[in-house]
Order: C-alpha cells, then sequence, then structure tokens
C-alpha cells in the first residue's frame, strides 16, 4: 500500500487497507486491465476506481505501482485448465490416484487366483470396466509418483488413460507421456 500512495500517511494506510480488506468492497471492479501472455500474468488496477475505494484521491496514487506481473504456468487436467503462479501446485487428480489404487487391488486379486466375474463381482462393476481398471496398475513407478505429487502431464487424467493405450514398458511409456 505504500507504494501505491507514497505521500500516505499511517492513517491513510490503515484505512485504505480496512475498507479494501472488508468483504463489501468489489475488487474486480478495480482492474482495469489483465493480460495474458507467454508465461506472465500481468494486471493493471484502476487509478481512478482504486482512489474510489479507500477514499484515497486518485491524484495521490503512485501510477507505477498500478501494474504487477507474475510468471505463471497453464495446466491442463482433462477439460479444466488453471492458471497458475510460479510455485503453485496443482491439487492431487484424486480420481486418477483411486484408479491407480484399484487397478493394484484388483491385480492382487487376479494373482491370487481369482477370475474377472468374482472380481467384478465383489466391487460391483461389468468385467469390462476390471479389465480398463487393471491397466492403471501397469503404470511406471515415476508416473505414480508424479501423479501422487500433482506433476504428472497435464492430459494425463483418469479418462484419457481409459481412452488410449499405454504401453506396458515403462520406457514406451515415458516417451508417449513426454510425445502426447
Amino acid at each position: 500500500m505504500r507504494d501505491l500512495v507514497p505521500s500516505a500517511d499511517a492513517k491513510l494506510i490503515a484505512d485504505a487497507t480496512s475498507v479494501i480488506a472488508d468483504a463489501g468492497t468489489d475488487l474486480l471492479s478495480m482492474i482495469e486491465r489483465v493480460v495474458l501472455g507467454a508465461g506472465r500474468l500481468a494486471l493493471t488496477l484502476s487509478r481512478k476506481d482504486l482512489g474510489h475505494a479507500p477514499s484515497v484521491p486518485p491524484d495521490r496514487i503512485n501510477p507505477t505501482s498500478l501494474r504487477f506481473e507474475a510468471p505463471i504456468k497453464l495446466r491442463r487436467r482433462g477439460v479444466e485448465a488453471r492458471l497458475l503462479l510460479d510455485g503453485d501446485v496443482l491439487p492431487r487428480d484424486e480420481t486418477l490416484i483411486a484408479n491407480i489404487a484399484k487397478g493394484h487391488a484388483m491385480l492382487d486379486d487376479v494373482t491370487a487366483g481369482r477370475s474377472f466375474q468374482d472380481i467384478a463381482e465383489g466391487h460391483g462393476v461389468p468385467v469390462k470396466r476390471v479389465q480398463q481398471i487393471l491397466e492403471f496398475a501397469f503404470l511406471s513407478p515415476l508416473m505414480v509418483r508424479q501423479i501422487i505429487e500433482g506433476w504428472q502431464p497435464s492430459f494425463l487424467t483418469a479418462d484419457w488413460c481409459l481412452k488410449n493405450d499405454i504401453p506396458a514398458d515403462w520406457s514406451a511409456q515415458d516417451a508417449l507421456f513426454r510425445s502426447a
């Protein structure tokens, strides 16, 4: 706040800060312009609207402090896209993680000698679904670690895995995931 109003005294800064922090203040109306560029987000505040909100005369607001820039990353997951500020991490894909866990549980059942039909009945799903979910058990340990940490390729969702052939060979998976 001190950069925005360089000649402000402590009371003016405190008053302006409390007005801006007040839930009734419409912060979006103070944004004049947003520019998304390659790996950057630039946000410019409106000098006039910012001056009205905290009762600071617009001519006392430093115009060079109205523009903020930050590095960003665009991450896609299925149909969802998110802008992440540098250092932010997408929330983990819990559906994908659950399918990996189910795949391993079903693989344990298969190796214990249970039939696909028995496994399907035990999970209340069709046999075809058991066969699909089993594929998740063959993801490479590196990819599983990336998924658990939220750093998998942005296209890699449970839906994508179900619709695409994923090789069992981990080197081939790595090549596929780098090229897709």
